[in-house]
Order: structure tokens, then C-alpha cells, then sequence
């Protein structure tokens, strides 16, 4: 089973928050994973135990400032995930939650097409009869990459019944191998995906069941979600999770057929695993952690340009402020602003400044000011200065 855990990194203490359009500029603050999801972890961790399979973290923004976090993820407390994959693209940047969840699930959608391309693979050299060498090698290829599980092909001394090695040691036909193999295939439509119920800087608690309805609209079918879950279990037997969650003085049981997204209340209490399931989950999981953190931009999953980042964002947000700097706001073709940096100015025996790029003309005398746009170092706030402030320094031919 693949099992997803979306997280997300979010400030680490109350810090500077850009001023335009209320779009936090997350690559000049220190980032941690938002503590909600620390929930979303533990219950993928309990899905792996019940049931086996891998769990993949996948999270949005700037690679630079969240490969710490989702490298930290694999050391954690419970087993810690198996891969972890983030969306990262200028073009990605500036999404509001509807952006974000049509990105978020094309992330996922990939994912789950990479892992069924490699059991197709297996399926082609079997239907291609090649030399059962070639086969061997290239399903231990897959393996060590973690795309096929034990069940599938396995090196675990505790794993001598693997789909392949039967098959090989002629154990089994070539049709009953193909048979377990597209019914590992179709297996892959039953995932899970689990996060948090709402990030700290966001507070909306929209993002993931958006992400749900955006994979619905992607495989023309029904992934249902559940929020505030805070007890869960899955039946492995029946493809069903029931799920209780709370809601002010409302408790509610429900049941649903996989795939899920689940979304985890803080109050959220791991349960035990049933012993009786080891050997199976053994079969089901994958050979381990890959360490090496995957980068997906927004050409490889396939994302439409027009869909994500700022110019998919129909959400329309008030103006930004910096915390514990006065109130500041930019309004396009009317308010000035400095071109460049410009060290401390004197004037009339005044000091005024420094000032960096992007910084409000405010509290200069006149004169001064006439002098500066004279001289080019300030300007309106334009269109490229927005984009600038949103998305850094860019070719603005593109």
C-alpha cells in the first residue's frame, strides 16, 4: 500500500511576513514542519504496521529550506518515512489553497503512476518472455529502488515465496504470475493519504480535503475525505477504514472504502498493530528508506501554468504586514518605493535610512524625494516589483 503523508513547513516563530498580498516569502524564514501534521506522521506510521506498504512524505515550497525538515523525518520516533518527495518551482510559489491542492495532487497522482510503471515494467519482460536473468536483475533494480515490494520481489531471507523468485524457480506459470501482479497493480488505487488538519500559518483547514476533491477530478472518481479524525482503524480484508472523528459536542463513526484521505486531530492516539498480521505486512512493505530527497517541478507532474502558484490563486488577500514593524502596505502604480539599496541619507541635518530594494518612500521630505526620482532610486511599486517581492529575482521575458 502506498501511504502519503502531505506536510507542510510553516514559520518557526512570528517573523517577518511579506507585505504584498499577504504571501509569505518562506525562503528568508526559518521553517519547521507544521506541528498538525506531526499527527499526520504518527497515523501513517499505524497504517504501515496494520497493513504494510511505504509511507512517502510530500510537501510544497522552497527545497532549500524544507529538505532539513523531511530529511529529519526519516530518524523520527516511530519508523519514520520511507521516501520523501517535495514540490518545488518558482511557478508554484504564491498558490492559495485551491493552487496548492491542485498541485498537491498531482504530486500524488505522479507518485502512484511512478510505482504502477514499475510493476508494468515487470508485467512487459514476463509477456516479452525475457531471459529470467534479465528479469531477476531488473526487479532487484526496482526493488532496491523502492517501487515493488517483498511480496512482488524480495532479498529478505524472511521472504522465500516472492511473486518473481516462484515464478523463476517454476513454481508457479507464467499465468498465475501475471495474475498476482495485476492484482498488485490494481491494489495501488487503494492508498491512503494523511495530514494534518490545519497548518499554523494558514489556520484554514481547507487544504486537505481540496486535495481529495482535486484527485477526484483527476481519476474521474470518488476519493472521499474525512477530517478531524482522532481514532481510525482499516481492515485489510475489506479495502475499509472506519474513522471517528469530533466536531464541537458531535461524535461521528464513519466508513469508507480506500482510497482516503484522512485529515488527523490533534488528539489523535496511535493504536497497537494486531500481531496476528506480521507476516502479511512483512510482504507488503518495501525494502526500506530511501534518504535521497526527490525534487518534482511543476513540468513533471504535468501541472497547468494557468492553475498553480499566484496566477491560479482566485483567492484574494488583504495587505501583509511585518510583525513588530509598522503597518505597511503597497499599492500598485501609487506608492513609491526604493529601486535599489540606498545607505543612510542626510538631509538638513537629518538622517534618513538605510534602505533596501522594495522599501516604502515614507517620511522623506519632499525635496529629498523629488532629488531621489530624479536621480532614478526610487519609483512607483509596479507589476515587476509584485513578482519580484512574490517570486525573487526572475527573467521577466518568461
Amino acid at each position: 500500500m502506498i501511504i502519503v503523508a502531505l506536510l507542510k513547513g510553516v514559520p518557526a516563530r512570528t517573523t517577518r511576513v511579506v507585505t504584498v498580498s499577504g504571501v509569505l516569502k518562506r525562503e528568508e524564514m526559518d521553517i519547521v514542519m507544521n506541528p498538525h501534521d506531526v499527527k499526520a506522521i504518527e497515523a501513517a506510521d499505524y497504517v504501515k504496521r496494520r497493513v504494510g506498504g511505504k509511507v512517502v512524505a510530500l510537501t510544497m515550497g522552497p527545497e532549500v529550506k524544507l529538505a532539513p525538515i523531511m530529511n529529519g523525518l526519516y530518524d523520527a520516533q516511530v519508523e519514520g518515512v520511507d521516501e520523501a518527495i517535495v514540490l518545488s518551482d518558482r511557478r508554484m510559489a504564491g498558490a492559495d489553497t485551491l493552487a496548492t491542492a491542485y498541485t498537491v495532487s498531482l504530486g500524488v497522482k505522479r507518485l502512484l503512476d511512478v510505482n504502477r510503471n514499475a510493476v508494468d515494467e515487470v508485467i512487459r519482460l514476463i509477456e516479452a518472455v525475457a531471459e529470467k536473468k534479465i528479469l531477476l536483475e531488473r526487479s532487484k533494480e526496482l526493488y532496491n529502488s523502492n517501487l515493488i515490494p517483498n511480496r512482488i520481489y524480495s532479498t529478505l531471507p524472511a521472504v522465500k515465496q516472492s511473486t518473481i523468485s516462484e515464478y523463476v524457480s517454476g513454481r508457479i506459470s507464467k499465468q498465475d504470475t501475471l495474475s498476482r501482479l495485476d492484482k498488485f497493480r490494481e491494489s495501488l488505487g487503494n492508498f491512503v493519504i494523511v495530514t494534518g488538519v490545519k497548518s499554523t500559518d494558514g489556520e484554514t483547514g481547507s487544504v486537505g480535503p481540496q486535495v481529495a476533491e482535486a484527485l477526484s477530478d483527476l481519476y474521474a472518481f470518488l476519493v472521499p475525505h474525512i477530517t478531524y479524525v482522532h481514532d481510525f482503524d482499516i481492515e485489510p480484508s475489506s479495502n475499509t477504514v472506519t474513522a471517528e472523528r469530533k466536531i464541537s459536542r458531535i461524535i461521528q463513526i464513519l466508513e469508507v472504502k480506500l482510497p482516503v484521505l484522512l485529515t488527523i486531530s490533534p488528539g489523535y492516539r496511535s493504536r497497537v498493530a494486531p500481531a496476528g498480521f506480521k507476516k502479511e505486512v512483512r510482504e507488503n512493505n518495501y525494502k526500506g528508506k530511501v534518504r535521497d530527497l526527490i525534487k518534482w517541478d511543476a513540468t513533471l507532474i504535468g501541472a497547468d501554468s494557468r492553475k498553480i502558484g499566484l496566477p491560479g490563486s482566485p483567492t484574494l488577500v488583504g495587505p501583509g504586514v511585518d510583525i513588530g514593524r509598522p503597518l505597511s502596505q503597497k499599492i500598485l502604480g501609487r506608492t513609491f518605493v526604493f529601486k535599489e539599496g540606498v545607505g543612510s541619507l542626510q538631509w538638513e541635518g537629518q538622517t534618513y535610512g538605510p534602505f533596501q530594494p522594495g522599501d516604502r518612500v515614507d517620511g522623506l521630505p519632499d525635496p529629498l524625494q523629488r532629488e531621489l526620482t530624479d536621480r532614478g532610486l526610487i519609483q512607483p511599486f509596479g507589476y515587476q516589483d509584485l513578482m519580484r517581492e512574490l517570486f525573487g529575482e526572475f527573467n521577466a521575458s518568461r
